[in-house]
């Protein structure tokens, strides 16, 4: 278990599954997500989903606030090809705690963790181009616009495009030099 200023990071529990289903049915979290119709997940199918992969992840953080120990999130590093070190990168937050910087505590915890613990030497993710908020703390951290996949997700009656971004571990260290301090 770790701890930043407000977020403690752990390993999946059964009792996060829930919390899960929860954020997966949470209308505005379903829109950031670029894999799925905006709809309900059935419940036991995608709770055993989500935990064989948590549980396949190189490395799934479970967040929790740390003075009521509510439920934020979770953070997730999947190795996309482990001879280049390459990663992606997942984070998903409860709507309910939007716009108060858990979102870029967790994001820099876990990209300062995988590139100290891992050795990577370059982490990826896609996010919508409508999801603005995600974007700007993509690239407040670091993370730049590697490429596009135009028309690559149909939202509110409309396509926006897939954004795929990416740091590599000279420019994260460049940007965050406490990072090899964790």
């Amino acid at each position: 278990m770790f701890a930043t200023e407000n977020l403690i990071f752990r390993g999946l529990e059964d009792d996060d599954l829930e919390n899960i289903l929860r954020l997966r049915n949470d209308p505005l979290v379903q829109r950031t997500l670029t894999f799925s119709a905006i709809a309900p997940a059935p419940s036991s199918k995608y709770k055993e989903h989500m935990k064989t992969f948590a549980e396949g992840s190189a490395l799934w953080f479970s967040l929790v606030h740390k003075k009521n120990y509510e439920y934020v999130g979770f953070c997730c590093i999947n190795l996309l090809e482990a001879k280049n070190r390459d990663a992606r990168l997942g984070v998903t937050i409860a709507s309910r705690f939007w716009g108060k910087g858990y979102g870029t505590e967790a994001t820099r915890f876990t990209v300062n963790h995988a590139f100290k613990q891992f050795g990577l030497q370059r982490i990826s993710l896609d996010v919508t181009e409508g999801n603005a908020r995600a974007r700007a703390v993509y690239t407040k951290l670091g993370f730049k616009e590697e490429g596009r996949k135009r028309r690559g997700n149909w939202i509110d009656g409309h396509w926006e495009d897939i954004i795929a971004m990416g740091v590599l571990d000279e420019e994260w260290a460049e940007l965050h030099p406490d990072s090899r301090q964790l």
